[in-house]
């Protein structure tokens, strides 16, 4: 799990909750359960217009997504990588075939099956190739909705604060002198959830997924160099590093050492 998210989450619901205790002489003023309901079924509704329904429903599993490890172990499929172009340098095409039952990443799986295929460079690289950009499409539209929620959420904060205010103007209409702080109070805050909402959590998610994203397409890009590098029986020392510069150095100790 992704721990400084959930401290990012925490910390912020604490602090922002400490000082709104310590703010008002009744912290029940910042309760508005229509304020609420307007600004997320608005965003919502809004949402469900502006995407797919299949898009829309894969928010929660988005979610999750933000919450996982910051990075991909990297590391491990360069040293895997590498581990198969020294073996298939030595044994050819049979180990190849023996390796796949092994291999978890679907990705590398299909890569490998298409050197035990006799898939030319050009067709492996292209192939590879399309995949990552539809894949990069695809997922970079899901962090979109998040995007796209950040934006609306604060409108619908200020269209509820406008409904509080027609009522308040009502209530003035009325007589009502003295209640007009406690509904101008209300009205207001659902300004304050529409904020809260945008850039607590539905922009730090975006952000969080957009780079989960990089680093997944950092991933597909080694593993596509280097099935291009068995094919091309590039000896295993230089596969390792050539597959090692696409990491940053402080990242260098995960992979191991040179063959």
């Amino acid at each position: 799990m992704n721990v400084a998210t959930v401290i990012g989450f925490v910390a912020g619901i604490i602090i922002l909750g400490t000082a709104t205790f310590f703010a008002t002489d009744s912290a029940g003023v910042f309760i508005n359960l229509p304020g609420l309901a307007i600004v997320l079924g608005g965003t919502l509704a809004s949402t469900f217009i502006c995407f797919p329904l299949k898009e829309v429903t894969r928010v929660f599993a988005i979610f999750l997504t933000a919450l996982k490890r910051e990075e991909l172990p990297i590391g491990n499929y360069i040293e895997s990588i590498v581990d198969i172009a020294r073996e298939a340098s030595s044994r050819g095409k049979v180990h190849l075939e023996r390796a796949l039952p092994g291999i978890e990443n679907e990705f590398l799986q299909n890569a490998i099956q298409m050197l035990v295929d006799g898939y030319s460079r050009e067709e492996i690289k292209e192939i590879l190739e399309t995949r990552i950009e539809q894949t990069y499409q695809q997922e970079i539209s899901s962090a979109g909705i998040y995007r796209t929620m950040a934006k609306l959420s604060p409108a619908y904060g200020l269209i509820g604060t406008l409904i509080g205010l027609i009522g308040l103007m009502q209530t003035m209409g009325g007589g009502g002198v003295a209640t007009l702080g406690t509904h101008m109070a209300v009205s207001l805050t659902t300004t304050l959830y529409g904020i809260l909402l945008s850039n607590l959590i539905f922009l730090p998610i975006a952000v969080k997924v957009e780079k989960r994203i990089e680093e997944r397409v950092l991933l597909m890009a080694v593993i596509r160099d280097g099935v291009i590098f068995i094919k091309d029986k590039t000896p295993a020392a230089i596969v390792f590093d050539k597959l090692k510069a696409y990491l940053p150095p402080r990242r260098w100790a995960s992979i191991g050492h040179r063959p």
